[in-house]
């Protein structure tokens, strides 16, 4: 991964190649953002950067050897642990290749996380559930991989160089993983580099104290635009579009730009949803919940980041502003504003974020539907 293949950031890329270039490489590096700023891939050039033979002033060749294995997360002395499911089941226990319920150490599925990642270097928890079908299981990093990170770094690395150990979703560290780690975070063996990257920065305050952080924030509306038309090659309209629903994340400007076929779905669902809320009648609302809880997690938080783009816009044209608006979505929306007021329309915006967030955390889709409508019913009558 090169520099040149992140979208935005580049105050973030900029003080990290500076430090390379001073020698200031810091032992212990928290990457802290939020979800799809980029954190994982910035992680990633980063190591290319240092490790890459032939580096410019701005970016890795991305062609020496070293390059192309870090690229492809194969090279012997970069080491990664993410969450895992360790809920063991007789299921589980059957195939550690194809899920992760039952195995302890992120090894155990490494061939899993470099597909995931290679496939989508934006990648949330939630895809990685999805990924090794653990959807309704809690994801945690434990001790026995902490033991592991210990052991990993006290070997001797292969080429000679840096050991690294990129640790995604740091924050996933139960409390007896997260002090083992302690005394190898703050007194390293030489020539060791700890990555935590974190969406929340929930962890210990001794990890904290013991990182230097890097802030790596939403992604500018300017940047995504060029990332979307340079990656996908969309017209600058749709990539505004597409900017402006995903908010920063360009893990959901992905999804907006591979999934353009979802979006007349989208709309329908969302009109439809409005108009059931208004009158609320029982037949219909189930229909409708059963039908939206029947297309997969992934897919109701794209329908809700939808949603809450849909009422914003709604919001702005209601205080006389000009929001950029698809021909099919321009006629219900217009009128969806003239009939919302704004300070309800903030709360409901409220509402639809905590669905989102909740189904996130692996909440029942049906029953938080369902909690929404009704509060969303009170609050358009």
């Amino acid at each position: 991964m090169q520099f040149a293949a992140i979208a935005g950031q580049s105050k973030v890329k900029q003080s990290l190649i500076q430090s390379a270039k001073d020698g200031r490489i810091s032992h212990a590096l928290l990457f802290a953002g939020p979800e799809g700023n980029g954190a994982l891939p910035l992680a990633v050039a980063y190591i290319q950067y240092l490790f890459c033979k032939n580096r410019s002033a701005t970016d890795s060749c991305g062609v020496c050897r070293e390059c192309q294995q870090i690229s492809k997360l194969s090279h012997p002395d970069v080491h990664f642990v993410y969450p895992l499911s360790l809920s063991r089941s007789k299921e589980s226990s059957k195939s550690a290749e194809s899920k992760s319920g039952g195995v302890n150490k992120s090894m155990d599925v490494f061939k899993q996380w470099r597909e995931a990642y290679l496939q989508n270097p934006y990648l949330s928890l939630t895809d990685w559930m999805e990924f090794l079908e653990v959807e309704n299981k809690q994801m945690v990093i434990g001790v026995d991989e902490a033991k592991d990170i210990i052991h990993q770094l006290s070997l001797t690395s292969f080429e000679g160089s840096y050991k690294v150990m990129i640790v995604w979703m740091a924050e996933k560290m139960n409390n007896t993983a997260a002090n083992k780690i302690l005394k190898v975070l703050e007194e390293p063996p030489d020539k060791t580099i700890f990555i935590l990257i974190t969406e929340n920065s929930q962890l210990p305050v001794t990890v904290l104290s013991r990182t230097q952080l890097i802030r790596v924030p939403r992604i500018e509306e300017a940047d995504m635009v060029n990332a979307l038309v340079g990656n996908f090659g969309l017209t600058s309209e749709a990539a505004l579009y597409m900017a402006q629903a995903s908010e920063g994340n360009f893990r959901t400007a992905r999804l907006l730009a591979t999934e353009e076929e979802h979006s007349e779905f989208h709309f329908q669902k969302f009109r439809d949803w409005m108009r059931i809320c208004m009158k609320l009648n029982a037949e219909n609302i189930m229909e409708w919940i059963a039908e939206i809880a029947a297309i997969g997690r992934e897919r109701q938080k794209q329908f809700i980041a939808y949603c809450l783009q849909a009422l914003r816009q709604s919001m702005l044209v209601a205080a006389g502003g000009k929001v950029l608006l698809r021909p099919d979505e321009e006629e219900f929306l217009l009128k969806f504003a003239a009939y919302l007021p704004l300070d309800r329309a903030a709360l409901i915006a409220e509402e639809m974020s905590k669905a989102y967030h909740a189904i996130g955390r692996n909440g029942n889709p049906k029953i938080l539907l369902m909690s929404s409508s009704l509060t969303i019913h009170k609050l358009l009558n």
